[in-house]
């Protein structure tokens, strides 16, 4: 999942003379991280049929998979350092690692086990570099803090969105042991980079507070948000994840084709929080919010009922669009009511156990059930929760809010 960060006012974007002064010549890096960070976030669904079939897995296994990402990704995520520069070398060096360990035993068929140790450090570092970057940017630009992460976190969809049309087509031609050893290569660059960078950024360390009124939350709305937030991990990792493979059960077959779902998924993500701050201006926000759940679920059901490769993709990306405006809505709230930076860290963080837990469980009922489709009801379910718990508390942030998380 995209894990973004926010500022309660708007702010004007920075200009290129103080991009110059601050932050130039690692600039690209921090975009570059943020592309691989995206691409190591969502890869897995993509490459899930290959794997599972090299593992000789089933679909209760394959759930392992997530669950080893994600939990590697939590701890990546709240073990990061104040030294950020250092986080982002070791975070780049794990994910290295992790994809190197994958490759290694995708090429010699090894078992569910050797395959899930590997995805804990990959989890790790990709978890750590996505939060030492959005850190990194939040903390160079502290005056247009908003600007700057919408500009990096770009970068992540932009590799969210790529990752599973790439990897759907090149798998037909090339062995899945050999892409993930080329993924490694990308990440050991950056890490490289990142090493020859760190004199240029001297002691960067975390900003105390900043982004938020530091007022702190209650005991009863951390745990709140952090719930709501552990839903919508689980429940957006259950459908990108999966969605790949109950597109090559139920679509055309073809793992080519399959994949264009996950990537029509993270494009109706990616646009459809372009375009939460337009609908906006035409609608309430808890109109917005109490919609885009209720969309999210009606297509959620169509899709477990889907047939064809086309109307999987469709239906994928019209999902996206419904799912986008969620998280900005709740993380603007959070920080409205006055949540610290690092209780906002920790919540974020908490969306991977959701993240770990949903798919293992998915792969687990349709296991026992026989059906891939009848396993779409733990993600359902997980959506109407959350429509019921949107009734807890007050209304969502503004529209300034969102156009900022």
């Amino acid at each position: 999942m995209n894990h973004q960060s926010g500022e309660r006012t708007a702010a004007p974007a920075p200009t290129p003379a103080e991009i110059t002064a601050g932050a130039s010549p690692h600039l690209a890096l921090l975009h570059l991280c943020m592309l691989l960070a995206g691409f190591g976030t969502v890869f897995l669904g993509p490459t899930l049929p290959v794997l599972a079939a090299s593992a000789h897995a089933t679909d209760s296994g394959s759930g392992l998979f997530f669950t080893a990402q994600f939990v590697g990704a939590f701890f990546g995520g709240v073990t990061t350092s104040s030294r950020l520069w250092f986080s982002l070398i070791r975070g780049s060096a794990a994910a290295t690692l992790g994809f190197a360990l994958l490759g290694a035993c995708a090429l010699s068929h090894a078992s569910l086990p050797w395959d899930a140790a590997a995805l804990l450090p990959l989890g790790f570092g990709v978890g750590q570099m996505l939060t030492a970057v959005n850190l990194l940017a939040s903390q160079r630009f502290a005056s247009h803090r908003g600007s700057a992460l919408s500009l990096v976190n770009l970068s992540w969809s932009l590799g969210a969105v790529c990752a599973p049309f790439l990897l759907g087509s090149l798998l037909p031609h090339v062995r899945l042991g050999m892409l993930l050893g080329s993924a490694a290569t990308l990440f050991f660059s950056a890490c490289i980079a990142a090493m020859v960078n760190a004199k240029g950024f001297g002691p960067a360390r975390v900003a105390k507070g900043a982004g938020t009124s530091g007022r702190g939350l209650s005991g009863i709305a951390f745990a709140y948000f952090g719930f709501l937030l552990l839903l919508y991990g689980g429940v957006e990792t259950s459908i990108g994840g999966w969605i790949t493979t109950f597109g090559t059960r139920y679509g055309s077959g073809a793992l080519q084709t399959s994949a264009l779902g996950e990537s029509a998924l993270w494009i109706g993500i990616t646009s459809g929080r372009a375009l939460a701050p337009l609908l906006l201006r035409l609608m309430r926000e808890r109109t917005l919010l109490i919609g885009s759940l209720l969309t999210a679920t009606a297509l959620t059901a169509m899709l477990s009922r889907a047939h064809g490769g086309s109307t999987i993709t469709v239906i994928a990306g019209l999902l996206g669009i419904a799912l986008a405006p969620w998280f900005p809505l709740v993380l603007s709230s959070m920080l409205g009511e006055g949540a610290a930076a690092h209780e906002v860290g920790t919540i974020i963080a908490v969306s991977g156990i959701g993240a770990a837990t949903l798919p293992l469980l998915l792969g687990t009922v349709s296991r026992a059930s026989g059906s891939l489709r009848t396993a779409l009801l733990v993600p359902l379910c997980g959506l109407l929760l959350l429509f019921a718990l949107s009734f807890r508390r007050g209304q969502p942030a503004s529209a300034g809010e969102i156009q900022q998380a």
